[in-house]
């Protein structure tokens, strides 16, 4: 009887193992699908986050006084930092903002002659993507990471 009875377990001990195979392969393919999603909500967000500070940036192009630069940035610009909401909505609240925008304007070297702006734009996300362990992301001193930079002071030579 002993021999019958090992015999019978043998199909139980490879069910179990199939069936552990079956849930590493599962797991596996669910982190491959939590990765894509985080991967196109990035992505979405630098679509987005490069349309806001391209506005941004074209509407200081079109900036023709100091004096008109400092109502923009002190009216418009909440004195050089905006905060959004998840659907890209521009509020007052630090604490409920999706992303953040950092507008440093250089006003002691601006050229008055062109009206040309030496200026910098960061955009951040207040949160990190999960799922997402990429390298190359720059992130600023407390690890948030940039979604997009424009220094105009790259294009600006003296």
């Amino acid at each position: 009887m002993n021999r019958g009875s090992s015999k019978s377990l043998l199909p139980l001990v490879e069910i179990l193992i199939s069936i552990g195979i079956f849930a590493i392969a599962v797991v596996l393919t669910l982190q491959l699908f939590f990765l894509a999603r985080f991967l196109g909500e990035k992505t979405s967000d630098t679509a987005r986050a490069i349309f806001e500070v391209q506005n941004i940036a074209e509407h200081i192009k079109t900036v023709n006084t100091d004096a008109e630069m400092e109502d923009y940035v002190k009216d418009e610009l909440n004195g050089g930092v905006l905060y959004y909401d998840y659907r890209w909505n521009v509020i007052t609240s630090a604490d409920e903002a999706e992303y953040r925008l950092e507008i440093n304007l250089n006003k002691e070297d601006a050229y008055n002659t062109g009206n040309l702006y030496k200026f910098k734009l960061d955009l951040y996300k207040t949160g990190a993507y999960p799922f997402i362990d990429d390298k190359k992301l720059e992130t600023d001193e407390d690890y948030i990471p940039l979604l997009v930079s424009v220094n105009a002071n790259k294009f600006i030579m003296k």
